[in-house]
Order: structure tokens, then C-alpha cells, then sequence
């Protein structure tokens, strides 16, 4: 430049460089290379954070002085380098350009605080060229108050021109209130355009305030950004995975700038500094995408300040944002991934500006349902989404609602689709705008009873249907605040009909309606031994008494209703004994007692739904009125029993993306917690009733055929309780009444074997006919105080018409004792039942 009072233009000035450059110390600069024009020397060579405005006004930034000038112009300044640069030291900058024009100041190389003028002095006229500088290398500033890329044209009265500035590898100046790259355009004529190029993998700009990116002044400007943008200090606090915990101790070991790329981002949070891009007055424009093998990823807040501004997140790209995006009323455009603090941290995120998804884009959007909130987007202006919103759940404690993703001051809704990380057959995740400003993320679920009904669930047990609905019930009873949602929604959550019908399954309490069906049976067990003394005489008894001992050791029962219902298989231990004898010519009294062991299992398609052991006690009163060979007997009595079980109640657990590490990596799927595998269950019954048979006994040569007419009643308690899970019901009573009516006939004859023995053969059918289904209510033990008390009546079906079968061989003496082996059958459209019994019976 012109000496001082002279005035003089300053010429071009160009560096091409190769090799690697190291400083050390305070002020200890890489490459400056600038073109000063102005009076008084070296004119305009200050630089610094900000010029105090971008007309090129403000306070000088000098280092030295001397006279002032008139006029100057600078000239152009182009650095090329090719080579890592590496500085040590506070204001140790990396790549200087300058180009400075204007009159009367002397320009110096202070680094300045924040709002500082970065131009020459105020007054004078002077234009200020062009500026441009490229690297292929990496750049690392360590100090504070550093530079890594720093590009010029400013001037006070005149016209400044366009930056250029190209990174072709990474740019780190992780020192206090450090820029990894800054570009400025300054003047209070016209202003060239801000361009800036990061290819490489890194760009980090420094802590306090630090920043990666700045743009200062300039007219239309645009920064393409493809690397990894952030500003934080060289030491942050932060979490990594146990399993990358050996890698990264030899990552720390290596030479060069650290960085965290597997840390955990929610570690790093509170780490970031203020803001990560900035700009002033010019029209700021930033793309960020993806080449070759950067990530084009930009991390925080940023501050664009007052010119027409945009942000363009292409597609494969991404932005984290932490609390703000200020575009001065410009637009975001996401065709790439957006989220709020990454994944895995519900945030809100203030733009100041409007914002645009389009196809291509993902608003990755975590969900809280246990504090009610999700990821949000406040806009100044207005809104406009298509794409998709990947739903990521965090908590599921509470019912789904309603929630607001993002608000404007309008809103279209484009077609944005909520999707989840797993396909859900229990939830249609939908949006629509509310008010015409707010996008509001809702559901618009099929109910549970759809579901199950749905072919494709596999299921066609009654009983899955009433716990569906039992389920849709306590569902509407209450949101979102419900004891029942953490299993309503894990139920949800499965992925397709056929494991949602076999999760219904699992969770039905078959085996609570079946107990009636048990004892029942237990009953006639009882009420068959209970004849021994009472049938067909084999010898004349003159004093008419009876006892008998019977065991039953292995009665078995199943029920298969077809595919898609439960199957039931029972096996069932009694022993009973019993006495009755002759009170009157026609009248016989006795009574009975025995014990029933039980051991149940019912299944769903070979799996294994409930185990169930118990014992029951009943005891009868008897009598008997025969008159020739016509008869009527009679039982009247009942029992009690206690049952106890575990039944399977898993459901798969919720996967959910716990967060991502520093450069966007998901971390592995987590579970969230679950309902329990299984519950234990304890039950007690209770039963009375009564049985009467009529019949007739015929002779017919050696055989004889004995018709009979057999009615019962029977009134039967089933409770119970469970514990173990959230899936636990409680069954506080429910009574049943039972009614039958059997027709049937017996034919045998006797064999004699001897003068003091002989051998009966015989053989029984019957049809036995009931209209009853067995019912129990029941409630989870965790939703028993919900509005309007919803329950679950579970049945099952009594088979009917019950096709009786039977046969026996009873060795009798002349003395009055006898033994029996006997087979009773069962059989039904769903039912199978076999017994064998023995009994001793002695008449005296």
C-alpha cells in the first residue's frame, strides 16, 4: 500500500504452497498472505471476529500505526496449500487471506473480541478485491482465539468483493472461542458474495464462544457443507459403549485432533457451544450434504442473522438441532434426516423461520409417553411436511394421545407419515393440522376385538374374543393415565395379527372358566363310584347293607375345539368310599366321601399356556327306593377344593434406538421394560348339588337290561387370585348352576363260576344333554377401581349333546365281597373323557 498521507493501491498477491506447516507460540501464524490499500502504510490489516458493522464501520484493529492515508484500493489475494497445517499457540491462525481496501488506517493482527471491527479504520475510500484460499490438507489451530480458515474482503468507504474459501480435508479449532472457518465480505458500498466449501470429514470450531462456520457481511452467500460440523471444546465430558470402550483408548493414543466419533451425543449436549454456523446481514444460504465418505452432518444451534436466508438439508444428509435455528424468518428444507438432540432425547427446537420436508425427508421424532411429550419444531412462519417422522418410543407407561410436532403460523400437511421402528399392527400413527397452525402427530387404532377377529390372527377361541374385548374396554375406560397401557401397548406393538391373536392367547385365563368344568367332572367321577352298592345284585343280600372302596387313578380328559382354539388336557386321581344300607322295606340310606387330585394343562398350538394342580374334597348323602324292580336313587351334597398354577403371560418387549453417537450412528436397539413372564395363580372352589336316577330292571333270559333316567344339579363357586405381573387378574367369585339330564340303559349278565362265584360282564351308553356354559369375572388385579368397572366374562361352552359309554367286569362271591375293573368313556363334538376305575365292595 501507499506510505501515510500518500494513499496507494495495494497489488495481487498469490501463495501456492506445498509441504506441511508447524508454529509454535502466541501469534504464530501459518500462511497470511494480503493486499492492503489505503494511506498510511500497511493500511487495513486487522481481522477478527466481527466488524463492528458490515458497512466495513467501526473501531480499528491494529496491531502498529501510522500516519493515515486518502485513498486506497487492495488487490486480490489467493492462497493455495497443499500440506497439514498445524499451529500451537493462542492465535495461532492456520490460512490468512486479506484483501483490504480503505483509507487512513494501518492495519495490525490482533484477534478480536466479539463485535470488533475486522476491517480497516473508519474513513477514507478504498475497494477491497477479492480473497480466496484452498487447502487439500488438514488444518489444526490448538490455541484459543484461533483461525483455522480465515478469508477477507473488507473495506470502510468502498466496495468489497467475493470470498472464496475451499477445505479440501478437515478444519479443527477446538481451542476457547476458535473459528474453523470464517468468511467475510464487508463494506458500506457493495459487498461480493461468501462462498465456502468444507469437503473434508471434520469442521469443529472451538469452545465459548466458538464456532464452526461464520459468515460476516456479504451479499448472496452459500456455504456447502460435507463434513461434520460442530463447535465444541478439545475435551468434553461424554459416555461411550462398553464395547467401543478399547478401540477408543487406541484412538486417543494416535496422533492428531480428537474426536469422539463414538460417543454418545446425548453425552456430549451440554458439551456444545452456543452456536455452531453464523452470519449477518448477507443472504446466508447453507447446503449440507453427502460425498464420497463424509457424513454432511451438522450439529447445533445456528444464527443467521437478518438477510434472506435458507438451509438445505439434502437427502442422506443430516442435522442435529439442539434449541435454535434462527434463519431470520428464512426456510429450512429437509429432504434428509432432521431430529432434535438425536435420537433417543425429546426436545424442542425453535426456528426462527419457516420449514419444509419434503418426500425425502425424515423428522425423526422420539416419543415420551410416560411425561406425554415428543420431539417438537416451533416455527415463526409457516410449515409445510411430507417425507416421514420415524416414531421412536422411549417410554410407553402411558396411553398414546394427542401431540403437537411442530406449530406455525400456518401448517400443511403434505403427507408426512408417522412410521416405527418395527411394524405395529395395533397402532395407524396419522397426522393432521389442527387449527390450521399446528401439525399434530395422533392414532386412529383398530380395536383389540378387530384384531383377534381378523383372519390372519390365528385365533378363533371364544374366549381370546372376551379378552379382547375385556381389553378394549379397559382401554376407553381411561387415558392416558391407565394402570393397564404398558401392556396395551406392548400388545400393540407386535408386529402382525398371527403374534398379536397368540399374545391374546397367552394372556387369556383359560384355565379360570375351565376349573368349573373340573369339578364337575369330578362330581360324576364321585357319583358313578358312589352306585357301586346300589345297581344290580349279584346274590340276594338279606340284611341289604353295602360298603365299598373305589379308586380312579387315572381319569383323562381333553378338549380340542379345532385350529385356532385352546386345547385342554386333564388327568384326574380319586379315591372314594362309602357305605349304604336297607332303613325299610323300600328305603336305603348311606353316604360318601372322597378326594380328587387334578392336574391340568391347557395349550395353544403346542404351546404351553397354563399348569394347574389341585385337590378337591366332597362328601354325599345317599338313598334309595326300590319297589320290584323299579328304583329311584338319590345324592344330595357337595365339596370344596384349592387349586393352584402358572400360567404364561410373556409378550415381546418394545424395541426402541436408545440415541446415536457423535457421527450418527445408532446405537444397538434396547427393550423396554416389560410385564413379566408369567403369573402364579391360587384358586378355591366350592360345589352342592344334587342327582337323581330312575330306572327299571329287567331279566331277560341269563341277561338283564336296566334303563335309567338321570338328572342333576349342581350350583358351583370358582375365586381366584394371581400375582407375578401387571397381566395378574383377580376373580373374586362367580357362581355357576348346572343342569343335565342323561338317558341311558346298561345291559351284563352273569357268568357263574363256580358254586361260590361268579363273573358279570356288562356294558352302558347314554346321551347326556346340558345348555350350560360355565362363566367367570375377573379384572386385572391393577384395573379394578377404573371408571365403570369393566371385567372380562370368560365362558366355556359345556359340550352337548355328551355321548356316555361304559363297560365292566365284577367278580363276585356268595359271600358277599366283590371286585370290579371298570372303563367309563366320554366323548362329545369337542370332548374326549376315558376312566378306569377299581373298586371292593362287601355286602352284609
Amino acid at each position: 500500500g501507499g506510505n501515510g498521507g500518500d494513499g496507494g493501491d495495494g497489488g495481487d498477491v498469490t501463495v501456492i504452497r506445498t509441504g506441511t506447516i508447524t508454529t509454535t507460540g502466541k501469534d504464530s501464524i501459518a500462511i497470511i498472505a494480503q493486499s492492503v490499500g489505503g494511506g498510511g502504510g500497511i493500511g487495513g490489516a486487522g481481522f477478527g471476529r466481527f466488524g463492528a458493522d458490515d458497512d466495513g464501520g467501526g473501531p480499528n484493529a491494529i496491531g502498529f500505526n501510522t500516519p493515515g492515508g486518502t485513498k486506497g484500493t487492495g488487490g486480490k489475494v489467493t492462497i493455495i496449500q497443499s500440506g497439514a497445517i498445524e499451529t500451537d499457540g493462542d492465535r495461532g491462525h492456520g490460512v490468512v487471506a486479506q484483501a483490504v481496501g480503505g483509507g487512513g488506517g494501518a492495519g495490525g493482527m490482533d484477534s478480536l473480541a466479539m463485535g470488533q471491527s475486522a476491517a480497516g479504520s473508519q474513513g477514507g475510500i478504498g475497494d477491497a478485491a477479492a480473497s480466496a484460499a484452498s487447502t487439500d490438507s488438514q488444518v489444526w489451530v490448538k490455541g484459543a482465539s484461533s483461525y483455522a480458515m480465515f478469508g477477507q474482503s473488507a473495506t470502510g468507504d468502498g466496495n468489497a468483493h467475493a470470498v472464496d474459501l475451499t477445505a479440501g480435508d478437515s478444519l479443527f479449532a477446538q481451542g476457547a472461542d476458535s473459528v474453523a472457518v470464517y468468511g467475510e465480505s464487508t463494506a458500506k458500498g457493495a459487498k461480493g458474495n461468501i462462498t465456502i466449501n468444507l469437503n473434508g470429514q471434520y469442521t469443529i470450531g472451538g469452545a465459548g464462544t466458538g464456532v464452526a462456520a461464520m459468515l460476516v457481511g456479504g451479499a448472496d452467500n452459500t456455504l456447502n457443507n460435507h463434513s461434520l460440523l460442530y463447535a465444541m471444546g478439545a475435551t468434553p465430558s461424554f459416555t461411550i459403549q462398553a464395547s467401543q470402550f478399547q478401540a477408543f483408548q487406541a484412538f486417543l493414543l494416535a496422533p492428531g485432533p480428537v474426536v469422539p466419533t463414538n460417543a454418545i451425543l446425548e453425552s456430549l449436549l451440554d458439551d456444545f457451544s452456543p452456536l455452531a454456523i453464523t452470519g449477518t446481514s448477507g443472504d446466508d444460504h447453507v447446503e449440507n450434504s453427502k460425498i464420497a465418505d463424509t457424513l454432511g452432518r451438522v450439529i447445533g444451534n445456528m444464527d443467521l442473522g437478518g438477510g434472506t436466508n435458507s438451509f438445505h438439508n439434502i437427502a442422506d444428509a443430516s442435522m442435529v438441532g439442539l434449541k435454535t435455528i434462527d434463519l431470520g424468518g428464512g426456510k429450512f428444507t429437509n429432504d434428509g434426516l432432521f431430529t432434535n438432540q438425536g435420537i433417543g432425547v425429546v426436545a424442542k427446537v425453535d426456528v426462527t423461520g419457516g420449514f419444509t420436508q419434503i418426500f425425502s425427508g425424515d423428522f425423526v421424532t422420539d416419543v415420551d409417553l410416560n411425561n406425554q411429550i415428543t420431539d417438537a419444531l416451533a416455527l415463526t412462519v409457516a410449515g409445510d411436511f411430507d417425507g416421514e417422522a420415524p416414531l421412536n418410543f422411549l417410554s410407553i407407561d402411558k396411553l398414546f394421545a394427542e401431540y403437537v410436532l411442530a406449530t406455525g403460523s400456518a401448517m400443511t400437511d403434505s403427507g408426512i407419515t408417522p412410521t416405527t421402528l418395527h411394524p405395529a399392527v395395533g397402532f395407524n400413527f396419522l397426522t393432521k393440522v389442527v387449527g390450521g397452525t399446528d401439525l399434530v402427530l395422533y392414532a386412529d387404532n383398530p380395536t383389540f376385538l378387530e384384531l383377534a377377529q381378523d383372519p390372519n390372527s390365528g385365533t378363533t377361541d371364544p374366549g381370546v374374543f372376551q379378552m379382547a374385548q375385556y381389553l378394549d374396554d379397559v382401554e376407553a375406560s381411561s387415558s392416558p393415565d391407565n394402570p393397564m397401557a404398558l401392556l396395551i401397548n406392548m400388545l400393540r406393538f407386535l408386529p402382525d395379527e398371527m403374534e398379536l391373536g397368540s399374545a391374546l392367547t397367552r394372556l387369556t385365563p383359560h384355565y379360570a372358566v375351565h376349573t368349573f368344568e373340573m369339578i364337575n367332572r369330578s362330581t360324576d367321577i364321585m357319583l358313578e363310584a358312589a352306585r357301586e352298592c346300589t345297581g344290580v345284585p349279584a346274590y340276594k343280600d338279606p340284611d341289604g347293607r353295602c360298603v365299598w372302596a373305589s379308586i380312579s387313578p387315572q381319569a383323562e380328559y381333553s378338549r380340542d375345539a379345532g385350529a385356532g382354539t385352546t386345547s385342554r388336557d386333564d388327568v384326574m386321581k380319586t379315591m372314594s368310599l362309602g357305605g349304604i344300607g336297607e332303613v325299610s322295606q323300600h328305603w336305603s340310606l348311606g353316604a360318601t366321601i372322597g378326594r380328587t387330585e387334578f392336574d391340568s394343562k391347557i395349550d395353544f398350538n403346542g404351546e404351553l399356556l397354563s399348569a394347574t394342580t389341585g385337590e378337591s374334597w366332597q362328601a354325599y348323602a345317599l338313598a334309595k327306593y326300590a319297589d320290584k324292580n323299579y328304583f329311584i336313587d338319590f345324592a344330595l351334597g357337595g365339596g370344596t377344593g384349592s387349586f393352584k398354577g402358572e400360567r404364561d403371560t410373556h409378550l415381546d418387549q418394545v424395541a426402541f434406538i436408545p440415541g446415536e453417537t457423535l457421527i450418527g450412528d445408532y446405537l444397538p436397539e434396547a427393550l423396554l421394560p416389560g410385564i413379566g413372564n408369567s403369573v402364579t395363580y391360587t384358586q378355591k372352589t366350592a360345589q352342592f348339588g344334587g342327582s337323581a336316577r330312575l330306572g327299571i330292571t329287567q331279566e331277560m333270559g341269563v341277561f338283564y337290561l336296566q334303563p335309567t333316567l338321570q338328572f342333576d344339579a349342581r350350583w358351583l363357586r370358582v375365586s381366584g387370585k394371581e400375582v407375578g405381573s401387571v397381566a395378574a387378574f383377580n376373580f373374586d367369585g362367580s357362581a355357576n348352576m348346572y343342569y343335565s339330564a342323561t338317558p341311558a340303559f346298561e345291559i351284563g349278565t352273569d357268568i357263574a363260576l363256580s358254586d361260590i362265584a361268579s363273573l358279570r360282564v356288562y356294558g352302558k351308553a347314554g346321551v347326556e344333554f346340558s345348555d350350560k356354559e360355565w362363566e367367570i369375572e375377573g379384572r386385572f388385579a391393577a384395573a379394578e377401581n377404573l371408571p365403570g368397572n369393566p371385567a372380562l366374562h370368560l365362558t366355556e361352552a359345556v359340550d352337548s349333546p355328551l355321548y356316555r359309554v361304559g363297560a365292566g367286569l365284577e367278580l363276585n362271591g356268595v359271600n358277599g365281597v366283590g371286585m370290579s375293573v371298570r372303563y367309563n368313556g366320554a366323548f362329545g363334538e369337542t370332548v374326549k373323557q376315558n376312566a378306569i376305575s377299581a373298586s371292593l365292595k362287601v355286602s352284609f
